[in-house]
């Protein structure tokens, strides 16, 4: 007869062995399952048949090649093999499309493609080869449309970069570079990445020296133009001393209609926490200048540089809420102002508008939705250029038209980061 600690010991062998039973039986069925995974989800059908009716249509840095597809329910893509730079790549194209694009040559020598159709389970048709006669690269396009102009500090650049669109970008950089005639070399200066179909870009804190620039325009496949070479004089420029608030009331040119309180001049105020010299402490993030909410609009800051100053370029930084996005583009950052000059504050009829802007959001989205380029320029810093022929001024006002969360609002109120200005000190 067993006693009570014998069964306790045979009761406890038995759990062990259930146990390892178990654990057994889950090694085996993970193993299965392993094995199962691993196993090729098509099996070998046979290669499809080649592609037909090859067609050719050379473009600016390759072609397109269209063809008719084999009939076969296991086809899954297109691909065609061709020389660049060198090596042997691959562009491919699904079944669902009826051509395929060969891109990123850098010259317009005649080379052959190898066009494959490749089965669901990698099998490849016998190829069928074409012959293309690729137009220059579109580096070239985009450096002869290259506007170049002096300007404060350094130079403004516009360019054309059609090739690109949404569905294929076609991402360039455009290198600046000046000539060291000591090692007589060419020396890196800036370069400006984008993908945009057009548009511009400045070049600035260059002496405002005649030296010469060069101009060059890589793509993504490390094609590159020769060097388009001028010699430049950047216009001298240097960053102004912030400017006093004025918080005189003072006569106002009013070429829009009258707040609606009819009053000459909207009294903005700011909030204790927020003052205006906070405007111009270097510092960028959730603090600023805020004025008092629910003004009459539009609203004017005035402000006294104390002497005068030809403005060449200005740059504000929006507020963002606890270094995040959440403000940018929305609640009280600037949507559309003017900014207006005088010497002679006193007499109405002397300011003058010197610059009007809208600020854009780069994405188009509506308020509240941000892209990450969106971000990225609004953290940059809006940057706005003034006409070189801008005459010297003492005092100038901005004038609030409205801010993003109140955009063609009768009230609205203004916050800011941070405010700079460049130009340059009139005796």
């Amino acid at each position: 007869m067993l006693d009570g600690n014998n069964i306790l010991k045979q009761n406890k062998m038995k759990r062990n062995i259930i146990i390892l039973l178990v654990l057994f039986t889950g090694l085996l069925s993970l193993q299965s399952c392993k094995e199962e995974f691993m196993k090729p989800i098509y099996g070998k059908t046979g290669a499809p048949a080649s592609i037909k009716n090859a067609i050719v249509e050379n473009v600016p840095g390759g072609a397109v090649i269209s063809y008719t597809l084999p009939d076969d329910v296991n086809l899954l893509y297109v691909k065609a093999v061709y020389e660049r730079k060198g090596k042997m790549v691959e562009s491919k194209s699904s079944f669902y499309k009826r051509d395929v694009v060969v891109e990123g040559l850098g010259d317009t020598n005649p080379r052959e493609v190898k066009l494959y159709a490749v089965s669901r389970s990698e099998e490849a048709s016998e190829p069928v080869s074409v012959t293309i006669n690729p137009l220059a690269p579109p580096i070239y396009d985009v450096l002869e449309s290259l506007d170049i102009k002096e300007s404060f500090g350094g130079m403004n650049i516009k360019f054309e970069n059609k090739t690109s669109t949404g569905e294929r970008p076609y991402n360039i950089i455009i290198g600046i570079v000046a000539w060291d005639e000591t090692l007589s070399e060419w020396k890196d200066v800036d370069a400006h990445y984008t993908a945009l179909p057009e548009g511009g870009f400045s070049v600035r804190g260059l002496e405002a020296v005649e030296r010469k620039f060069g101009f060059f325009v890589k793509d993504t496949w490390d094609n590159i133009t020769d060097t388009l070479a001028m010699n430049l004089t950047p216009v001298y420029e240097e960053q102004l001393g912030a400017p006093t608030y004025m918080r005189q009331k003072f006569p106002v040119p009013q070429i829009r209609p009258l707040p609606v309180d009819g009053s000459p001049v909207a009294e903005p105020g700011n909030l204790s926490s927020w003052p205006f010299t906070a405007l111009f402490d270097n510092t960028i993030g959730n603090n600023g200048f805020h004025s008092n909410e629910k003004n009459p609009l539009p609203a004017w800051f005035a402000m006294d540089f104390g002497q005068k100053v030809r403005l060449s370029r200005y740059k504000l930084w929006q507020r963002m809420h606890d270094d995040n996005s959440t403000y940018f583009y929305s609640h009280g950052n600037p949507h559309e102002w003017e900014i207006w000059a005088t010497n002679t504050p006193s007499d109405v009829n002397s300011w003058v508008m010197i610059d009007h802007r809208i600020m854009q959001k780069p994405s188009g989205l509506p308020i509240g939705q941000v892209t990450n380029d969106d971000v990225e320029i609004a953290r940059a810093g809006h940057e706005y250029e003034l006409p070189l022929e801008t005459e010297a001024y003492r005092y100038i006002a901005w004038k609030h038209i409205d801010n993003w969360a109140s955009i063609n609002g009768a009230l609205g109120f203004l916050h800011m980061s941070e405010l700079r200005f460049w130009g340059q000190k009139v005796k």
